[in-house]
């Protein structure tokens, strides 16, 4: 590898409690590559590889595929969608994104209807509230019942 090359490398994680990988594969993405399309085929890749090879078989539990908030999660949960996997990946703590659109209401004032709902900011726990069942405590509350 060549330090400032942007690289997607796929490696294994083994079961246990050690820090030890395995290196399965690794591109070299060159200038004008879309990341995700990239990504999406090297995952492809490499669990073909693996079921080749024996290490996946119907009836195993499905792979787990762990990604940084660099990746486009969506995008990766929905190309490789017919593979055994299971798509996590980390979202930035500053991320912001919209609940559903309220229903439709008929009002007499003109205007488009809202395309979103509220905000769910991940950096501010005020937005949090509304999708939390009243019988849990709200998450860094003190509240011990």
């Amino acid at each position: 590898m060549v330090p400032g090359w942007p690289y997607s490398v796929v490696t294994a994680l083994e079961t246990g409690r050690h820090s030890w990988t395995a290196p399965l594969d690794a591109v070299r993405l060159v200038p004008g590559d879309d990341a995700a399309s990239v990504t999406a085929r090297q995952i492809r890749d490499v669990v073909d590889r693996l079921i080749t090879a024996g290490h996946w078989q119907p009836g195993d539990p499905e792979i787990l595929l762990v990604a940084d908030a660099g990746y486009d999660g969506p995008r990766l949960a929905h190309v490789p969608a017919d593979l055994p996997l299971v798509v996590l990946v980390r979202m930035r703590s500053d991320r912001v994104l919209r609940r559903p659109a309220p229903p439709l209401r008929r009002s007499p004032s003109p205007g488009r209807p809202a395309r979103h709902g509220t905000e769910f900011a991940f950096g501010d726990p005020n937005t949090w509230a509304s999708r939390i069942s009243p019988s849990r405590p709200r998450p860094g509350s003190t509240d011990r019942r």
